[in-house]
């Protein structure tokens, strides 16, 4: 089993999180701030067999893009979404 944690620009989360209940894949929200435009970030924890880990980078792909930011620091591209992706050796529901 592997845990994605995934940081998502605040504007594509609602459509995600609707994605992956069409899919019937399990996503818990967390708010989250910062980064270095200290934009609205929203954290998505999600719990996935390793079998499925390519139709859910595919959703994210599908959702998300990177954009283009100017300002006087320079030319940046800012990802959709930032995805780590963990072993887990252990999951339990109580």
């Amino acid at each position: 089993m592997k845990m994605i944690i995934a940081i998502v620009q605040n504007k594509f989360v609602d459509e995600l999180i609707d994605k992956f209940y069409e899919e019937n894949i399990s996503v818990t929200k967390v708010s989250s701030s910062g980064g270095f435009f200290k934009a609205g970030n929203t954290t998505l924890l999600i719990g996935s067999d390793e079998k499925e880990l390519d139709h859910v980078y595919g959703i994210f792909k599908d959702v998300t893009q990177t954009e283009e930011i100017r300002d006087e620091r320079g030319h940046f591209e800012i990802s959709g979404a930032t995805l780590f992706v963990l072993d887990v050796e252990k999951s339990l529901r109580i």
